[in-house]
């Protein structure tokens, strides 16, 4: 009897688990060369992933029988796709090797969503810049602002150390650094664009149009610097890198030199990468040979830059990284400006001594840790990120800070900001018959310390310590060729701020201030919102990929301009409410071949404006009139002949103020939103893998939207902006196996030209015109 309960339960136990049996796929991804790839994409539809670890293994467990298509993707790399019928097998062994792409458009990889992405599965407009590409650019760039100059939809670059203009739609961007926030939302300073050097990074991604998905100030996206990452096919790589840049329209003192150090690899589950980076900019000239101011210039510069980064794999499921990079850029100058006439003479660089600190970024210090566990319940995964942001920047010596009472000729502000933030995200999967997506949830937690003040010590802007509190959700659903995303975004914020009194100001000579001297009675400011994003795509045929989406936005508008400025005598008469914009987009997205063609039109309005305008005094005042920004992106890149490609992007956008909030949009944003049309192609050539060139054209053209005032003059921002074209000219010659020379010219035909910034600013002062022709030399060794 005992014999037979027995063989009866190890019966019953067999048909358990031949009932109950899930499988286990598991496999490598590896390249032609055999090498793995690490992070590589395995996605089992309809409802299951995962990526590769360190030596390119995955695998994905308790997968139910059924038929499955098995999709592999890696960036740079041909995807795969394989069918597979899972029948209570207990494990299934598949091995992928994928070859090189030219990177079609749906197969590239975004991170800038909070999850891994293609862009085939984003309903909204999207530009990635990958490693080679940022390499080629900085061989004609003075800073990574210049880099972005080929992305659709944003502004060029003002060829000094300040962004300002440089907008993406016509709207605010917040620059991240792997997701940190850089931008000072509070006291919007001009300066996030410009803080990492172009050799720490692994690619740029850039979400266009307005987004909350990381907090207050993204009005027209986001733009995230991704930081490099470990080598994982070696224990030790080394790249070394030395350089030299100059003039040729007038070489003497314009010389610089720069050096860069790389170290990465794989040390069993650790993996690791180190760069540090100095860079010294000689005197920088325009065209005819005259020494560019140097207020907020770029040249005569001292750069350092220092990047490390560790993840280590603690188990199969759970991974851990730690991220830090320092970065700082400042003049020493031996020129001072001698102010032209707006219009007529541009302001030039002349021998002499300055009477300020050296200005610049003084640092910008960003450290991250990244812990990740894969399904931590059922099949969901979890991500902790914790940052920290310290940054501070010092601007030019200007005697309006003249005081005569506490004996100062003048002075120079700094904006100092700490950011320290968490964000916790998971990720659940789901599946009802063939519908299959995955909902994103968490809560974003920031606080945001900010204040502005004069390197003597004198008080501009209090500090303002913000608290912000964020639970979201996102859902992601695919049927059949269609992909749709909606999330919510529910905003907390509160900000202290301090009982403080506005800064005295004076005419130069004069002893009565004209401004300042109020005591403002501190107190906090509570903002409290919710933001919607919705969006479709669809992606049945390879020539025609439509998408449409809605977004918003919220930002508190430049509220440290507004305290500096106030005239009301506490802090809750101050006219500050936040501004939320909204996005409506639509685009389509097109592969045939070796061409790509990509698409989009965009209406952005707000109910709140957040324009500046300059008041009689010389001060500048946010006006809160309702606001609408429009405009369309065209990108193309196709391959003319074997090994010769050819790109094309037109970016057109305006912007318009409905004064009377009566629906009639009757007056035009200034240039310091709206840049004129932008049109950048290029054409390159590659030969043998040994050689290659590119050839780029940008065009700037015309934008004149205002009448001068009754003395023929202009108002900040107002000022009419006049074309001009540029070519560049990058080269790359592989010598040796490890060794690469480049070399690589600004402004080919040594156009003379002012750039948009000189020309909107109307000032005397910023009247300043662009570099002549630019050539930057490099020698690069990998060991």
């Amino acid at each position: 009897m005992k014999f037979n309960l027995k063989l009866l339960f190890a019966t019953f136990s067999l048909f358990s688990s031949i009932a109950y049996a899930q499988t286990t796929l598991k496999g490598t991804v590896k390249d032609k060369n055999g090498e793995p790839l690490m992070g590589a994409n395995i996605m089992l539809t309809p409802s299951k992933g995962t990526i590769t670890d360190f030596e390119g293994k995955y695998s994905i467990k308790n997968i139910e029988n059924g038929n499955y298509t098995v999709r592999v993707s890696f960036l740079g790399y041909k995807s795969k796709n394989k069918l597979i019928e899972i029948n209570s097998q207990k494990a299934i062994t598949l091995n992928f090797t994928l070859m090189d792409s030219n990177q079609e458009l749906g197969e590239v990889i975004i991170t800038s969503n909070r999850t891994r992405e293609t862009l085939d599965e984003v309903p909204s407009s999207v530009s990635v810049l990958n490693a080679r590409q940022i390499e080629n650019l900085a061989q004609t760039s003075n800073s990574v602002a210049d880099v972005l100059t080929e992305v659709p939809g944003l502004a060029l670059s003002s060829n000094r150390t300040s962004s300002t203009g440089q907008t993406l739609r016509g709207r605010n961007m917040l620059i991240l650094i792997d997701g940190i926030p850089q931008s000072t939302p509070l006291r919007k300073g001009g300066r996030d664009v410009n803080t990492i050097d172009p050799s720490t990074l692994e690619r740029i991604e850039v979400i266009k149009g307005a987004t909350a998905i990381y907090g207050n100030g993204a009005d027209g996206g986001i733009v995230n610097y991704i930081t490099k990452k470990p080598n994982t096919t070696k224990k030790l790589e080394s790249t070394t890198s030395i350089g030299a840049e100059g003039a040729l329209a007038d070489i003497d003192k314009t010389v610089g030199a720069n050096v860069t150090q790389t170290f990465s690899g794989q040390l069993g589950k650790l993996g690791y990468v180190t760069s540090g980076r100095f860079r010294q900019t000689g005197v920088y000239k325009d065209a005819n040979g005259a020494v560019l101011s140097p207020f907020y210039g770029l040249g005569e510069t001292s750069q350092y830059s220092l990047f490390g980064k560790l993840n280590y794999q603690i188990t199969e499921k759970q991974r851990v990284e730690l991220m830090y990079n320092y970065f700082s850029s400042n003049q020493d100058s031996d020129y001072i400006p001698e102010v032209g006439i707006y219009g007529q003479t541009p302001t030039i660089g002349i021998l002499g001594e300055d009477l300020g600190e050296d200005q610049g970024n003084r640092y910008n210090h960003n450290a991250q840790l990244t812990y990740d566990y894969d399904d931590i319940f059922g099949s969901s995964d979890f991500r902790l990120n914790l940052y920290l942001q310290d940054f501070k920047t010092v601007y030019g010596y200007t005697d309006s800070f003249y005081d005569p009472n506490l004996g100062f000729d003048g002075g120079q502000s700094s904006i100092l900001s700490t950011k320290k933030g968490a964000r916790l995200n998971f990720k659940t999967p789901y599946s009802f018959g063939n519908v299959t997506g995955n909902i994103l949830y968490g809560v974003d937690i920031l606080n945001d310390k900010t204040s502005q003040e004069l390197v003597d010590g004198r008080k501009w802007v209090p500090q303002m310590d913000m608290k912000n509190f964020a639970p979201y959700a996102q859902l992601k659903t695919l049927y059949t060729n269609f992909v749709l995303k909606a999330g919510i975004r529910l905003e907390n914020i509160n900000i202290q701020v301090p009982d403080y009194t506005t800064l005295t100001r004076y005419n130069v000579g004069e002893t009565t201030p004209n401004s300042g001297g109020i005591d403002i009675k501190g107190g906090e400011l509570n903002y409290n919102a919710t933001v919607f994003n919705a969006g479709i795509r669809y992606n049945k045929w390879q020539a025609f990929k439509p998408f449409v989406s809605f977004s918003q936005s919220f930002s508190v508008a430049d509220l440290g301009r507004t305290l500096r400025s106030a005239t009301e005598n506490t802090i809750n008469q101050i006219n500050s409410e936040a501004v939320i914009a909204n996005n409506y987009e639509a685009g389509f997205n097109t592969h045939l071949g070796s061409t790509s063609l990509s698409g989009a039109y965009f209406i952005s309005t707000s109910d709140l404006g957040s324009t500046y305008r300059e008041t009689p005094s010389g001060a500048f005042e946010i006006l809160r009139q309702p606001e609408k920004v429009y405009g369309f992106e065209l990108s193309l890149d196709t391959e003319l002949l074997r090994n010769v490609n050819f790109g094309t992007s037109a970016s057109y956008t305006e912007g318009k103020i409905d004064t009377q909030d009566n629906g009639d949009y009757d007056t035009f944003i200034g240039g310091d939103r709206i840049p004129p049309l932008k049109l950048v192609s290029y054409v390159s050539y590659k030969w043998n893998n040994k050689f290659d060139a590119r050839l780029t054209h940008i065009y700037s053209g015309d934008r004149n939207r205002f009448e001068p005032n009754e003395n023929g003059g202009y108002t900040y921002g107002k000022g009419p902006v006049n074309s001009f074209n540029i070519f560049n000219l990058t080269t790359n010659y592989q010598l040796t196996p490890t060794t690469e020379i480049g070399v690589g010219v600004r402004n080919l035909l040594n156009e003379d030209y002012y750039p948009p910034i000189s020309q909107w600013n109307a000032r005397d002062s910023n009247y300043i015109k662009a570099n002549g022709t630019q050539f930057n030399v490099s020698l690069t060794v990998h060991l």
